[in-house]
């Protein structure tokens, strides 16, 4: 494939993009068939969806396609997630997205504003998106693609939040986010949570007379990523044996509990019930070290508060996942709290 050029005509590398998407986007602007593309950097000439399907590239193929596109392979890498990971060899793989995983639209605005051809598919391990510059939720909502959220600034910032958080956090940021879209799902089902003012509030903005599934990630997004960073300050201790009051004698899971409701401005609905699925997580999350241990164990290196946290049990095993898979807690959205087996005292079984 040496003998590879630059086509005539290369498009815009957009942060997040699926490779699938770029492909479609280089063989539109150059009049060609994206099959067409796909056999330049050594796959089988097949017309492929982006909005289904990605295509998974070797060594070899992403050099060619950086020839194609008239980038460098580090641009590409840097532009596209999954050619970051690229599979062994030279091939070139067309795989289905995994259930729960896909791709989301470009910002309707991003696309007018750089007016240069069709809009790109961004993957997005949630099924959502947040576009900061525009103030858009990108994904489903309802019948539509993506929406405004300009009446919605604190969901915006959020997302802000999210992606600081990951950052300095690392893998097991993504698992503390996930259990805390799963405590917020909990909450959500119970209605009495449901109707406080803050969510009521977004849901109204949304234009909903009733709730509805598909709002639930973003009537609850705020929540989601205070409740992980209160996880995060809790596990931080866990690592070292410690409690969250940073002593290693006692855990104090009231205490953080009670803090966790203040931080959410949530304190008269964890007392009245919501407390309960913030101790589901606790007990799952609950230390092993014995108190003799902790006693005799080394205090947390200087600067600990900065650095990433390793993963704990139950995450052992990190696995990029749609929140609902990669949680600890068993309860799924939409389906009834009476799916989930419990124990005798109270726990899921």
């Amino acid at each position: 494939m040496g003998s590879l050029g630059a086509l005539p005509l290369s498009v815009r590398l957009v942060a997040g993009e699926s490779v699938a998407s770029l492909i479609g986007r280089l063989a539109t602007a150059n009049g060609l068939r994206a099959a067409d593309v796909v056999g330049y950097v050594g796959g089988a000439r097949r017309e492929i969806d982006p909005q289904a399907v990605e295509v998974r590239l070797g060594e070899a193929a992403i050099e060619d396609l950086s020839v194609l596109a008239g980038r460098t392979v580090d641009q590409l890498r840097r532009a596209l997630p999954t050619a970051r990971r690229p599979v062994r060899g030279s091939a070139v793989r067309v795989v289905v997205w995994p259930q729960g995983q896909g791709v989301v639209q470009q910002c309707e605005v991003c696309c007018r504003a750089a007016g240069d051809g069709p809009p790109a598919w961004l993957v997005a391990v949630q099924a959502f998106d947040v576009c900061r510059r525009h103030a858009r939720w990108l994904g489903c909502a309802g019948s539509r693609t993506q929406m405004s959220l300009a009446e919605l600034p604190e969901v915006v910032l959020a997302h802000e939040r999210r992606r600081r958080f990951e950052r300095r956090m690392g893998p097991y940021g993504q698992a503390l986010l996930a259990d805390a879209f799963q405590v917020a799902v909990y909450w959500w089902s119970c209605f009495q949570m449901a109707s406080t003012d803050g969510w009521a509030r977004r849901e109204a903005v949304l234009g909903l007379t009733q709730r509805r599934l598909w709002a639930v990630p973003i009537v609850v997004y705020p929540e989601v990523v205070t409740l992980a960073e209160a996880m995060a300050v809790r596990e931080r201790q866990r690592c070292y044996g410690r409690g969250f009051d940073g002593q290693t004698t006692r855990w104090h899971t009231g205490r953080w509990s009670r803090w966790v409701g203040e931080r959410l401005g949530l304190s008269q609905e964890l007392a009245a019930g919501g407390e309960r699925a913030l101790h589901l997580w606790l007990m799952a999350h609950r230390n092993s070290v014995p108190v003799v241990a902790r006693l005799t164990g080394s205090p947390p290196p200087p600067g600990y508060r900065t650095q990433q946290i390793r993963a704990l049990a139950p995450h052992q095993r990190l696995v990029e996942a749609p929140w609902e898979q990669m949680s600890c807690l068993p309860w799924r959205l939409g389906e009834p709290m009476t799916s989930v087996t419990w124990d005798g005292e109270g726990f899921p079984a």
